[in-house]
């Protein structure tokens, strides 16, 4: 059951309080306090059995080249006079009179398996939640995809209160969550998150690309702390409703979740009471409300690895 009453989620946060009075976050946690140039925070490890499916290179590169649209000026009704005079592919078309230098360039793009190139070219030619999208992801590793989500005191310039980050190491999912004890390890909490980035990153979020990165620069502005977050991105809520629009009652992640994974939380905060259960903890310093709080995020991060994988799984039948 969610708590999405405010009558239930009173109830739970008074639960937690009472069950949680005596205990300390390394009593509930499996957890660290980790050092960095700014401070400390303390860092909570998890894990689970999870297999990510991802479309193997070969057969990703084979479906951009199979797509003649891809190719500036060439639209669906020229696509298919094209394949009429048996231009099958982009290879095929570096004989076209007309299409020879394209397609040779984008042949060189694609072998070159550069995946910022190959995604700069397929989103100057289609939306960013075009599956040619994730074929161009492909092209990567799959340890690179950096699962994440964070929690907040608001909506804006305020503090970050949690960052969840996820990797597929094999067949499961390691999942590393950096919490603030209190508000002044927030810096070194996006100090700890920035440690998880490199330049072979990529973001996989839920509506990260308008909310999560943006947030996370914005706080380190703040702190006055430089950064370069300027990398390839999967934002799978809009993947999401291209792919399941018209399946689902909506294309919220616990609509997903219970739809597509048949998973429904139980005792899980709403989104939009983690800023009053965090402070109640910060108040009281009782850690109870924490926990739906470390729970809520752990099961976003897992859950975009999920959804990752089934639109994958989808497009390769």
């Amino acid at each position: 059951m969610s708590f999405n009453g405010s009558v239930e989620t009173e109830e739970l946060r008074s639960k937690l309080i009472e069950k949680y009075s005596e205990n300390n976050l390394d009593e509930i946690f499996s957890g660290e306090i980790i050092e960095t140039s700014h401070g400390s925070c303390y860092k909570i490890n998890d894990s689970r059995k999870l297999k990510l499916n991802t479309i193997p290179k070969s057969k990703a590169k084979n479906n951009l080249l199979n797509d003649l649209k891809i190719i500036n000026g060439i639209g669906a009704s020229k696509e298919q006079k094209l394949i009429s005079e048996g231009y099958l592919t982009i290879e095929d078309l570096k004989e076209h009179p007309s299409y020879s230098t394209k397609a040779c360039e984008v042949m060189d793009i694609i072998d070159d398996g550069d995946i910022t190139n190959i995604t700069n070219y397929v989103t100057s030619r289609y939306p960013k939640s075009h599956p040619s999208v994730l074929y161009s992801s492909c092209f990567s590793s799959n340890d690179n995809f950096l699962f994440m989500d964070i929690e907040t005191l608001g909506l804006k310039s305020v503090p970050l209160i949690l960052i969840g980050v996820s990797r597929v190491e094999s067949k499961k999912i390691v999942v590393d969550q950096y919490l603030l004890r209190d508000l002044d390890d927030e810096i070194s909490a996006l100090e700890a998150f920035n440690s998880n980035v490199d330049s072979d990153t990529i973001f996989v979020t839920f509506n990260g690309q308008t909310f999560d990165i943006p947030y996370i620069k914005d706080r380190l502005r703040h702190h006055g702390i430089k950064n370069d977050l300027n990398r390839n991105h999967l934002d799978l809520m809009h993947f999401s409703r291209r792919a399941w629009k018209n399946q689902l009652p909506n294309c919220k992640l616990q609509t997903i979740e219970k739809h597509l994974f048949d998973f429904e939380r139980e005792g899980d905060v709403p989104s939009s009471m983690v800023p009053s259960f965090y402070k109640t903890y910060l108040e009281t310093g009782n850690i109870g409300p924490l926990i739906p709080i470390v729970e809520h995020n752990k099961e976003d991060v897992i859950t975009l690895a999920r959804i990752l994988s089934r639109l994958h799984t989808e497009m390769d039948i």
